[in-house]
């Protein structure tokens, strides 16, 4: 009885201790620090304060410069639970400064640092009435263990909590820029008016993401004084042309915070610092500080003040040149003098949420437009939301432009993790909801950093993650509109955990297990048969190899990492078929499969790490006595060039296997007089690739000989190699397996080619192929039956070539059956013709088609260049679907075809994509028009094309009869020579001169004789075909006419005198009759008696050698000079019309006629010179337009 008194006593004195504590505590005046401490890992104090409520603990941290301590990860709440939770050997429950006081669920640390790592305990937080404070629990709570969290009210009163100080700033806030629309703005006050300041000093922090162009730091008002980057150099804002604006000679890194200041001095110039060092002096007598009036367009027409402080874009006369990147603490100081000068503006960003911020006066605030809070390291300032796997989330609202950040805990064998989130929240009125999902492990994502971008388009956003990282993976979600009710949720593929090894059957290197059997008695997993199987892999390795073989049934195997693999109905293909198409994804794979039939089957994995590796044998009816086995295959040795491994000639070396990033030397001695050396890979599997040099080791970009084909089999063959060591790069894209590499000397090899068309044979390659620059070789294939795909490929050898294959390949149409195939349902199939070219550099291209039709598919390969060794190879396999071959039918010739002109204008006009007539550099590189034809092409070599020189090209003899008679032909061998003469031709051909066995077809070989016998005689810049251009014919649509000497617009050859106008002769003429008339009118009204004619006609003559200032035999040419009578004196009337006709129908002596001044001659030596009248041999001169033409000396 006593006893049991005795053990109820020690059970309420138990109970009662912590009272008697809080008293103690409670009855504590004075706080106090009871320990200090120093964390070797980030360098910081912490103090251990005496025990107190939460909000004492976290006022007296503030006097000691100190914050409740903030716990940034498990090695930092780790090495606090050691130092102090149980210090002085006394068990303490530690205060952090973790709590949510001021919004429910919203937790922040006591110095504003966002609320990321967190080591809750079992369902913690409880958030139960006051508890808003977190501690770090030193003893067992009955399901919180030690050094995980709890929350508690502000002064629990059943067990004291003490407090742990952090000395430090606290956090620190800055502003992350976008680099197009992001920026800050400050209305304008006094404080900010540089009116009389001789002395301006701006400095920030700056950490851009960017070096390229201009971005602005600060900027007042409308163009006014400003702290910028000219790229990588810092500039100030001294005018309105920022051409004219000092740089700094010192330059800023990228990704990298700098401090960088300009101090401006009126009158005398500028002085740059980077990071307190000086980065360049510019002396200027015009130094100046433009206050920010300047009176841009914008402002003027918009009426506003445009007197704004901006952050992070140009100003307010201009949106544009924005920053991109970081910015923290920047300061605009001025006076009058040195002496005076005081901070104006210090903005440091303290707030850290939020749209508006405050400067350091507390006085002036300013708007944050789009920017976002970060830390100094970049990451994001939000409340972090955990996420659980199965658990929906929901985002009841949120606004545009907010960043919002949530994280899960991916545990061991999540195969797969998946994200949905969607919202319906919008009508026909509203926009759908968009946002971005930034994602990446272990550290918070933003859009410049991560690992995978979804964009939410509709409000919807999936996302998964095949074996993703074990631990924290962070979401970045930045809302691009409004957003209401948005669901999250997240789902997860577990894999089993592994059985017990003892469970396994362990795979010993190259020892083969027999007699393995996979039945109903074996491991059961929703009715499919497994045996299990592990590797212990205890150093690194370049492919692990697992086989099967022998014994009866169909065993299918799948190897992975983590755990054993567990099969589903959507399993990977082969081996062999994955790899061929390892270049498509080339992450190393942590699971593999293969499904063939039988009990053949092989797996691989590359670039291993030590480790357990599963192996899943399983089958869905019986696999008896098969036998499994697992090779190793080692890091190679020959990784360095200097390592690399001799090949003796024909002898192969292997079996080699290789991945991305692993490289493979090798090298041959070729002896003089070889003829040919060629290296070849046999045997493997996967995608391999081969680089060879002289004497130096050959890289991916430096080589002589290379071939990067599909597939494991590359070869290397080419005539005359140097004598000399040859080294060989044998390396991956993906990776390969199983492969065997030989180096051989054969015979010389000649590529001999008549013209003839090469058939070429499914999956059997063609070696060696030569074609000159500018040649073509011609392919074909024929398929029986139509294809599922078919594919073009051609690797190796050196130079450029172009493929272009043309065929017919089949659509499917459905009926009846809305579209799917089905009972009911209906189908057809429709032949298209198809036509495809690859690119036109190097020798490495593959071209595929799909749904090839039955029938000739036609492939040239056409030299860029001159190119050698090349190698081609066709494959295609039979369509799955039912596809009945079609009758290919003969094409019809038709009965005209497009002429050159035609071919020409269509050809310009697709070009010219902006219509100005004229294609310039940008068209012609889009046009894809090689170098050595642009030359042909552009006649007068000023590097754009014309209209007529195009039509020059295509209309030259040459291409005018390939192209006609291709078009005619459509494929065939021949056309017919009625077709051929009816055709509207722009050069004079003679087909039946070449029709030479007389059967009315011209063939090919007939039209490429006629092509070398041809000439052009089209001049497209001579449209009427008088033999004079265009350019220098003044008549240049008719044949007839070339040249308007008097400019009258008729053509010397119908004028009446070709160097007057005949304006002027029928005004003339004109005149000339008026006078005649008048004369014959005064001889009919004369007096004089019919017996005096001699004396009458006497004085006619008289007259008329005054008026005309003739001889009375002036029809008698003479060349001795004729004395004329003086003239009498007459009228000014008279003196004119006088002086007219004798300038117009003077025949006396010869006289040189004056040409017009208006009309033009040529420039000879840089005087003008002509012949006029034309044909006549005299030669006038003038050195200027406006002079007179005067004769030539």
């Amino acid at each position: 009885m006593n006893r049991a008194i005795f053990l109820v006593s020690i059970f309420l004195l138990s109970l009662s201790a912590p009272l008697f504590s809080t008293v103690q505590a409670d009855e504590t005046d004075e706080m106090g620090v009871l320990h200090t401490a120093v964390n070797p890992a980030n360098n910081n104090t912490y103090h251990l304060l005496s025990a107190s409520s939460w909000e004492d603990a976290a006022s007296y941290a503030r006097s000691l410069d100190g914050f409740l301590v903030t716990v940034d990860d498990e090695a930092e709440n780790t090495w606090l639970f050691d130092t102090f939770a149980s210090w002085d050997n006394q068990s303490r429950h530690l205060w952090t400064g973790l709590s949510d006081a001021g919004e429910e669920g919203s937790y922040r640390w006591h110095d504003g640092t966002p609320f990321l790592y967190r080591d809750w305990g079992e369902d913690q937080p409880s958030e139960g009435g006051d508890e808003h404070y977190v501690h770090i629990a030193s003893t067992n709570m009955g399901n919180i263990m030690p050094g995980t969290w709890n929350d508690l009210e502000n002064d629990p009163q059943y067990f004291p909590v003490y407090g742990v100080v952090e000395l430090g700033p606290g956090a620190d806030y800055a502003l992350r820029f976008d680099g197009h629309s992001d920026h800050v703005v400050m209305d304008h006050d006094d404080g900010l008016d540089m009116t009389n300041m001789t002395h301006l000093e701006l400095s920030a922090w700056v950490h851009p993401y960017t070096v390229e162009g201009n971005q602005f730091i600060v900027m007042k008002g409308d163009y006014g004084w400003g702290l910028y980057l000219h790229d990588d150099q810092v500039a100030f804002s001294s005018e309105y042309s920022l051409s004219q604006h000092p740089v700094s000679n010192g330059t800023v890194e990228v990704d990298a915070w700098s401090h960088i200041q300009v101090s401006v001095v009126v009158g005398e110039g500028f002085t740059f610092h980077i990071n307190g060092v000086e980065a360049g002096v510019v002396l200027d007598e015009d130094a100046s500080i433009p206050l920010g009036d300047f009176g841009s367009n914008d402002c003027y027409e918009t009426g506003l003040d445009c007197d704004e402080l901006y952050l992070a874009r140009m100003g307010a006369g201009c949106d544009c040149n924005h920053f991109e990147g970081v910015l923290d603490n920047i300061t605009v100081r001025a006076g009058m003098n040195s002496s005076t000068m005081e901070d104006r503006i210090h903005i440091d960003f303290p707030e850290g949420e939020g749209s508006e911020t405050w400067d350091a006066s507390e006085e002036r605030m300013a708007s944050i437009e789009g920017a976002d809070w970060v830390m100094p390291d970049g990451s994001i300032v939000a409340q972090a939301v955990e996420l659980f796997v199965g658990e929906d989330y929901e985002l009841e609202l949120a606004a545009a432009g907010d960043t919002l950040l949530f994280f899960v805990e991916v545990e061991e064998y999540t195969r797969e993790l998946y994200w949905y989130s969607y919202s319906f929240k919008f009508d026909d009125f509203e926009e759908a909801t968009e946002y971005t999902l930034y994602a990446q492990p272990n550290a918070i994502p933003d859009e410049w950093n991560h690992d995978t971008e979804s964009v939410g388009e509709w409000g919807f956003v999936y996302e998964a993650w095949s074996w993703p990282e074990v631990g924290v993976l962070w979401f970045t979600m930045i809302l691009h509109t409004d957003i209401e009710d948005l669901l999250i949720q997240l789902d997860a593929d577990m894999a089993d955990p592994p059985p017990t090894l003892d469970d396994m059957t362990e795979l010993k290197e190259s020892i083969p297990v027999t007699n393995q059997d996979v039945n109903g008695n074996s491991f059961n997993n929703d009715g499919i048969n497994m045996n299990y199987y592990y590797v212990n892999v205890t150093e690194p390795l370049a492919d692990l190899r697992v086989r099967t073989y022998d014994g009866q049934g169909n065993v299918d195997i799948g190897i992975s990492y983590y755990s054993p693999p567990t099969p589903t109905f959507w399993w990977e293909e082969p081996f062999e078929e994955d790899m061929a198409n390892g270049k498509e994804d080339s992450v190393p794979e942590l699971e593999t499969w293969s499904t063939g039939p039988g009990n053949e089957e092989e797996v691989h994995l590359f670039d291993l790490e030590p480790g357990l590796y599963y192996i899943t044998a399983y089958t869905f009816r019986n696999a008896r006595e098969f036998t499994i086995v697992a090779d190793f295959v080692y890091p190679p040795e020959n990784v360095d060039p200097d390592d690399a491994i001799t090949l003796t000639p024909g002898i192969e070396y292997g079996l080699l296997s290789g991945y991305e990033g692993l490289n493979q030397y090798f090298k041959v001695e070729v002896p003089q007089g070889t003829e040919r050396l060629v290296v070849d890979l046999n045997d493997g599997a996967g995608d391999a690739s081969l680089y060879m040099r002289l004497d130096q080791a050959p890289t991916t970009a430096t080589y002589e000989h290379h071939s990067t084909a599909e597939g494991a089999n590359d070869r290397i063959a080419f005539n005359d190699p140097t004598p000399g060591w040859w080294y060989i790069l044998l390396t991956s894209e993906s990776a390969f397996t199983g492969v065997n590499i030989v180096a051989e000397f054969a015979d010389r090899y000649v590529w001999d080619y008549d013209g003839t068309p090469i058939e070429l044979y499914n999956d059997e390659p063609l070696d060696g192929i030569s074609v000159a620059k500018s040649g073509e070789i011609s392919f074909f294939t024929n398929l029986e039956e139509p294809g599922s795909m078919l594919w073009l490929e051609t690797y190796g050898g050196s130079g450029d070539i172009m493929l272009y294959i043309e065929g017919q390949q089949y659509e499917i149409e459905f009926s009846d059956g809305g579209g799917r195939p089905g009972p009911g349902a209906g189908f057809e199939t429709v032949a298209v013709d198809f036509d495809m070219m690859s690119g036109k550099e190097g020798t490495n291209h593959m071209m595929s088609v799909e749904s090839p039709l039955n029938g000739q598919i036609d492939i040239t390969m056409t030299g860029i260049s001159d190119a050698e060794e090349v190698s081609i190879v066709v494959r295609w396999d039979e369509s799955d679907f039912p596809v009945e071959p079609i009758e290919p039918i003969a094409p019809v010739e038709p009965k005209a075809v497009d002429s050159c002109t035609d071919v020409a204008t269509e050809i310009f006009e697709d070009a010219d994509t902006d219509g100005d007539g004229v294609l310039d550099e940008r068209e012609i590189k889009a046009a894809e028009i090689p170098a050595d034809e642009l030359k042909v092409i552009d006649v007068n070599q000023d590097g754009s094309l014309e209209y007529r020189e195009v039509l020059q090209f295509v209309c030259s003899c040459d291409n005018e009869l390939m192209l006609v008679f291709e078009s005619f032909a459509l494929g065939r061998e021949e056309v017919s020579l009625k077709a051929l003469e009816g055709h509207p031709w722009s050069n004079d051909y003679d087909f039946s001169s070449i029709d030479i066995n007389d059967d009315a077809l011209i063939d090919e070989q007939e039209i490429e004789l006629l092509i070398v016998l041809c000439e052009t005689t089209f001049d497209a810049f001579d449209g009427d075909g008088d033999g004079v251009p265009d350019v220098d014919d003044a008549f240049p649509e008719d044949p007839t006419e070339s040249k308007d000497t008097d400019g009258d617009g008729v053509g010397d050859n119908a004028d009446i005198v070709a160097s007057v106008s005949n304006d002027i002769i029928y005004a003339s003429a004109g005149a000339m009759f008026l006078i005649l008339a008048g004369l014959l009118l005064g001889f009919l009204r004369t007096n004089r008696s019919s017996n005096e004619p001699e004396a009458m006609w006497d004085g006619e003559d008289r007259m008329t050698e005054v008026m005309f200032g003739q001889s009375s035999g002036a029809a008698d040419y003479q060349k001795e000079e004729v004395a004329l009578p003086d003239m009498p004196d007459s009228t000014p009337t008279q003196d004119v019309q006088a002086s007219t006709v004798d300038d117009v129908f003077s025949i006396g002596q010869p006289i040189k006629q004056q040409p017009p001044s208006e009309l033009m001659g040529m420039v000879l030596d840089g005087i003008e010179t002509i012949e006029f009248p034309t044909g006549s041999g005299e030669v006038w001169v003038r050195s200027s337009p406006d002079d007179l033409w005067l004769p030539k000396e």
